[in-house]
C-alpha cells in the first residue's frame, strides 16, 4: 500500500516567535518504544494566531519523509496550518504499519500498539509546544493511514472537526464502530484499485458499505448531490463528486469517486484533481462548535507553584473543582511521562522524587472535569 507521490524540498530554517516555513523530524518514546514523527511549521507561524492542525497518516511499507510530499505544507504556508506526519511503527513482518483494524487471514500488523494513544500523545504535544486552534484539528491518511484515519473515527473522534480517508476504510478487525457523535468525514477511492478493492475489499468495508455506514451514522441525506471534475487531462481518469449533506450537528458525508483509478494518490498536472487540496477544502468547512471542545474551568484561577520547582509541585484548582477526580502528568521535553497521578478536589502536591525526573523544562498537564491545563515549569536538582 506504498504512497505513489513525489518527494519535495522542506525548508531548515532556526524557528522563531514568527518563522519562515520548516519541517523538523522528532523522536520520542512512547510506551517504551521510539516513535518518530516529522512536524511542520508554516512559515509566518505566530502564536498570537492559533494554527489549525493536521495529522497526514502514510500507507503500509511507507514512512514520514515520502508522505510528506502530499504538498499539504504548501497549503499550510498560507492557510496556517500545523502538519504533523507521524511514521507508523514497524512491524516484524509487514514493514511499517499502523494498528488500523486492517488485516488478512487473520493476521492483523502491529497489534499490540496502541497507535489511537500515539496519534493522541501527537495532538497533545501540539497543543502543548504551540498555538494550536483546538476547533480545527483534522485528520487525514493514504491506504492503512485511511484504514487508521477511519479507526480515529470510529473510537477516538472527540477533539478531531474532520477526517478524510485515501483508499483506505474500516478495517475488518474493528468488530465495531461506536463514534457516538455525527462525524464530517469525506473518501477517495479509485474504481481500479488492484490493493484495496472499490468492491472487492480483502482488508475492510466495500467502500459503497464505507459511505452507507457514515450517512446512516450522521443521519445525512440518503440522495446525494453529484458533480462531476472537468475531464481536461488525458490520464485516463473521471472524478465523480458525490454529497450526502444535511447531517446532524452540521454533518456532511462526501465521496470522491476516481473512475478508472489505481491505488493511488492524485494531483495535478498529471491528474484532474488534487487530493490534497480537495482535503483541505473540505476540511475548511468543518470545526468544532465551542462547546464541544474541552475548556478550562477558570484557568485564570489556577496556580501552579513553585516554578522553577526542586523537591515538590503544588497545585491549586478553583474551589469548583471539590469533589471532582483529575489527572496530572509531568511530561519531559522528549514527550515522555515521567509522573501520572491522579488526585481528587482543588489541592495537590506532586512530589518530585522519581528518580526519572531531572534538572530541566517539563510540561504539567491537568485534565478532568472541565479542567484542560498546561504549563511550562522548571525543575532545578
Amino acid at each position: 500500500m506504498k504512497t505513489k507521490i513525489l518527494l519535495v524540498l522542506a525548508f531548515s530554517i532556526i524557528l522563531s516567535v514568527t518563522t519562515k516555513a520548516q519541517w523538523i523530524n522528532k523522536t520520542f518514546t512512547f510506551q517504551t518504544k521510539v516513535r518518530q514523527y516529522r512536524i511542520y511549521i508554516p512559515a509566518g507561524y505566530n502564536a498570537a494566531n492559533p494554527a489549525s492542525l493536521i495529522l497526514t497518516l502514510h500507507g503500509l511499507g511507507d514512512n514520514m519523509t515520502n508522505f510528506s510530499g502530499i504538498g499539504m505544507n504548501y497549503i499550510a504556508d498560507t492557510a496556517n496550518i500545523i502538519v504533523i506526519v507521524p511514521q507508523a511503527y514497524t512491524d516484524a513482518f509487514a514493514g511499517t504499519a499502523w494498528n488500523s483494524g486492517a488485516g488478512m487471514s487473520g493476521y492483523f500488523p502491529n497489534s499490540t500498539i496502541n497507535d489511537v494513544a500515539f496519534l493522541n500523545t501527537l495532538i497533545d504535544t501540539a497543543i502543548t509546544n504551540y498555538s494550536v486552534n483546538q476547533s480545527r484539528i483534522y485528520i487525514c491518511g493514504f491506504s492503512m493511514g485511511g484504514f487508521m484515519t477511519e479507526r480515529m473515527a470510529c473510537e477516538s473522534n472527540t477533539r478531531i472537526a474532520a477526517f478524510a480517508s485515501v483508499a483506505g476504510t474500516i478495517g475488518i478487525g474493528l468488530t465495531q464502530c461506536n463514534p457516538g457523535r455525527a462525524i464530517p468525514i469525506a473518501h477517495f477511492h479509485g474504481t481500479a484499485d488492484g490493493t484495496v478493492s472499490y468492491t472487492a475489499n480483502s482488508y475492510g468495508l466495500n467502500v459503497d458499505s464505507l459511505i452507507n455506514f457514515w450517512v446512516d451514522n450522521n443521519l445525512c441525506n440518503t440522495t446525494p448531490t453529484m458533480t462531476s471534475f472537468p475531464d481536461l487531462v488525458a490520464d485516463g481518469f473521471t472524478v465523480d463528486h458525490y454529497v450526502y449533506a444535511n447531517g446532524q450537528q452540521n454533518s456532511v458525508v462526501e465521496h470522491f469517486k476516481a473512475n478508472g483509478a489505481d491505488h493511488q494518490w492524485l494531483y495535478p498536472p498529471a491528474n484532474d484533481i488534487s487530493y490534497t487540496i480537495e482535503i483541505w477544502k473540505f476540511f475548511m468547512k468543518h470545526q468544532l462548535a465551542t462547546s464541544q471542545i474541552s475548556t478550562t474551568k477558570n484557568n485564570t484561577n489556577i496556580s501552579v507553584y513553585p516554578n522553577p520547582a526542586k523537591d515538590v509541585i503544588n497545585i491549586n484548582l478553583p474551589q469548583s473543582c471539590i469533589g471532582n477526580n483529575y489527572n496530572i502528568k509531568l511530561i519531559n521535553i522528549y514527550g515522555q511521562t515521567v509522573i501520572s497521578k491522579t488526585f481528587s478536589g482543588n489541592e495537590y502536591s506532586l512530589i518530585l522524587d522519581n528518580k526519572e525526573v531531572k534538572a530541566g523544562i517539563y510540561f504539567l498537564k491537568i485534565n478532568g472535569d472541565g479542567i484542560n491545563y498546561s504549563k511550562k515549569v522548571l525543575i532545578e536538582k
